[in-house]
């Protein structure tokens, strides 16, 4: 069966809340499957499966997935679709509540089509609570990849550009026409890589990242007065940044160097 047919089995429409955006496109998801890139001994977790588009192509790669689905009419659709598969292991959940400690081993692999109403919250919880997952491959709305890319100075960046370039190596790899899902969304999604790193320093990083969300909650004030309750002009000074400067001007490393001022 082709990919919109295992969606046309569904007896019910997409659920706008949930933000299903159901992908249809093969060829999409088999690119997705080859940035990947994980060993056979990588196990992967896979959040919103939806009809199974990518878990099939992840499937036929051997790879071991826990997939997580929250939606109880396709829960039925993959349990159809991947009966008597030994390598899945498919948990009716919400992926915000989901317990990740059962993430045994050394290292997961996060793959996911991203629903749009818990995209970036997932994300951002993952990358601070879950270490065990060192690779994501993920589908995001454009905008989102866009924010989470960022560089200082661009009218993109913000705190979740700063959390993720102090946690992990990001690359946007390829776009997704609106036109490879079902129903069709009203934005280009966008295929993203994070590799997250290795952190020693973790309290510290997180410590930055809050700092760089109060910062950007006043992101026309310098600052200087900004971030006045954390740190002092003074010390601002003695780190090297501009206390005239403003929250979009500061590098992730200049964040961090606050956060060990004041730790």
């Amino acid at each position: 069966m082709s990919e919109q047919e295992w969606v046309e089995k569904l007896e019910s429409k997409p659920n706008y809340k949930l933000g299903q955006n159901f992908l249809i496109d093969s060829n999409i998801s088999r690119k997705i499957t080859k940035l990947v890139q994980g060993q056979l001994a990588d196990p992967i977790i896979e959040v919103g499966p939806g009809t199974g588009s990518l878990t099939s192509e992840l499937l036929k790669d051997n790879y071991r997935i826990k997939a997580v689905e929250i939606d109880k009419k396709l829960i039925e659709v993959l349990n159809d679709r991947f009966i008597d598969v030994p390598n899945l292991e498919i948990f009716n959940e919400d992926a915000m509540e989901f317990d990740y400690t059962q993430l045994q081993g050394p290292w997961w692999i996060f793959v996911s089509n991203l629903p749009y109403n818990i995209g970036t919250r997932l994300l951002v919880k993952l990358i601070i609570e879950v270490p065990v997952i060192h690779r994501y491959v993920v589908m995001v709305q454009k905008e989102v990849g866009e924010r989470i890319v960022a560089n200082p100075g661009g009218k993109e960046y913000g705190s979740l550009s700063v959390l993720f370039k102090l946690f992990t190596e990001t690359k946007i790899q390829f776009d997704v026409s609106k036109n490879c899902f079902h129903p069709t969304p009203k934005v280009t999604s966008t295929v993203l890589t994070i590799q997250r790193e290795t952190i020693l320093d973790q309290q510290t990083r997180l410590q930055a990242f809050e700092i760089s969300k109060i910062a950007f909650q006043q992101k026309r004030k310098k600052v200087r007065t900004s971030l006045k309750s954390i740190i002092s002009e003074d010390k601002l000074v003695e780190l090297g940044i501009d206390p005239n400067s403003r929250a979009s001007n500061l590098t992730p490393e200049n964040y961090y160097d606050i956060a060990k001022g004041t730790l």
